[in-house]
């Protein structure tokens, strides 16, 4: 199901927040129902791409940009907004376009801690979809364009849903995961040794990142690319548990799963899992870049146990030890 919301137009600076997006009330009442918003915007091309309205802080009009030496690549300055000092990620020459000559705009988002802006050709509407409306985005276009997931108006349009994570990411250059003095006592990973940590991330590099964490307290792992494939394999696990009498919960005491998935968001996921008694006793613990309070609070109501902070490897290895069985 989608439902479109005119995009107001007319922006004159940082004040336009409140035209330009429907308000928090609203969308805080998504947590749950398997639906988000999405910011439809231009590149440079007649191809329209997406960003969840959960990571947009604001839309204004470019302002000055201020150069500096040894920027990363596709960083073509820092601009000065609200008094905060932003590096901006120029989106539409690192999807391998350029500008049509109008003035460019500036999509303000706040994920993981940080606060960048973005360059983007126009912004459009914002439109109300279902996970299961969006769908994996092929792998040779995941990795090569930084796509999270794609989806359809209702006249045919694709929109392509841009992993910004991953693109700020790739931009900063990957830094290995080194967690040595995190490792597990051999008492505890003796408890642990045929125990698993089911986890679900539509991310290839959030995926590979978590496994790291997991791989270097020495605690054995499975996964699922999103909330549907996660809850299909659980959901034949849970079965398997029920036939030989032994609860699930001896086997993989923890789901890990991000919050933003194609298919079915974490929140879903979260709510299934917490409503069928097959999982009693397992802990379902949100990862994910959308770190305010709110999805926070979202995620307890739901049922969730915890929230680890994505790209943030000793944070969620440090919390990972109070959750795991000793």
């Amino acid at each position: 199901m989608r439902t479109e919301m005119p995009f107001q137009s007319g922006l004159s600076g940082p004040a336009s927040r409140q035209d330009t997006l429907t308000s928090v009330d609203a969308r805080t009442q998504l947590a749950g129902t398997n639906m988000m918003e999405l910011l439809l915007f231009k590149l440079g091309a007649p191809e329209v791409y997406g960003i969840n309205v959960f990571k947009v802080k604001e839309i204004i009009r470019t302002v000055d940009i201020t150069q500096a030496p040894s920027q990363p690549e596709f960083v073509v300055g820092m601009a000065s907004i609200r008094g905060q000092l932003l590096p901006v990620v120029d989106l539409v020459s690192l999807c391998g376009n350029c500008l049509s000559g109008r003035s460019p705009v500036m999509i303000i988002t706040e994920f993981s801690n940080t606060t960048q802006a973005f360059l983007v050709e126009s912004v459009d509407t914002i439109i109300r979809v279902g996970w299961n409306d969006v769908h994996q985005a092929p792998a040779m276009l995941s990795g090569s364009t930084k796509l999270t997931g794609v989806t359809r108006l209702r006249d045919g349009t694709l929109v392509s849903i841009l992993d910004v994570e991953q693109i700020l990411h790739s931009i900063a250059g990957d830094k290995p995961v080194s967690l040595e003095s995190m490792y597990l006592p051999e008492t505890q990973q003796a408890t642990l040794k045929n125990l698993k940590i089911f986890f679900a991330d539509d991310s290839a590099f959030a995926r590979n990142q978590l496994k790291q964490i997991l791989d270097s307290i020495g605690v054995a792992s499975d996964f699922a690319v999103n909330g549907l494939d996660a809850w299909t394999r659980l959901d034949a696990l849970a079965a398997i548990a029920e036939a030989s009498g032994t609860p699930l919960v001896d086997s993989f005491p923890i789901v890990i799963t991000d919050i933003e998935m194609p298919e079915m968001d974490g929140f879903m996921l979260t709510r299934k899992i917490k409503a069928d008694p097959r999982f009693k006793g397992i802990k379902v613990l949100l990862h994910s870049s959308m770190s305010e309070s709110s999805n926070k609070d979202k995620g307890i109501a739901l049922g969730a146990d915890g929230f680890l902070p994505k790209y943030k490897p000793r944070e969620v290895a440090e919390s990972l030890r109070s959750f795991l069985p000793s």
